[in-house]
């Protein structure tokens, strides 16, 4: 019993490892991937940017804006081969008329390879006569 559970958690580890090898872009085009790849040389190889911001206005007729940006560029023409950016917004009004505002943005560049985006937010207005606007923004370039 015990030696095939480990031969199960054995399979089930190799199988994870036996996709990354074997899927992807790399498979099908492999020499598109390495020319890629050999253009990018003295650039990074991934861009990670995550901007996170959390506004509250919790007291009676209180306000509370925010605003924030990340601008995360490939510089010197460079553009990593793969990118990440995350956004995410807490915007809460708590209190009888009270007021929240907020706008979160990001701009990152395109990875040659892969570019991941994940955008959330939670805008939540609870009080007699509160509001809570909130804008987020995840823009990838070119």
């Amino acid at each position: 019993m015990v030696r095939t559970s480990m031969v199960l958690l054995a399979l089930l580890a190799a199988f994870p490892a036996m996709a990354q090898e074997r899927g992807g872009l790399a498979m099908r085009n492999q020499s598109l991937t390495l020319e890629k790849i050999e253009a990018n040389q003295g650039c990074p190889l991934s861009s990670t940017s995550v901007t996170v911001g959390i506004n509250k206005a919790t007291a009676f007729g209180s306000s509370a804006q925010q605003q924030l940006g990340t601008r995360n560029g490939g510089g010197s023409g460079c553009r990593p081969l793969v990118s990440t950016q995350v956004v995410a917004g807490v915007n809460l009004a708590l209190g009888s008329k009270s007021n929240a505002g907020q706008s979160v943005a990001a701009q990152g560049p395109r990875g040659v390879l892969a570019t991941d985006v994940f955008t959330r937010g939670y805008n939540y207005a609870y009080g007699a006569n509160s509001t809570a606007n909130q804008r987020l923004s995840n823009q990838i370039g070119r």
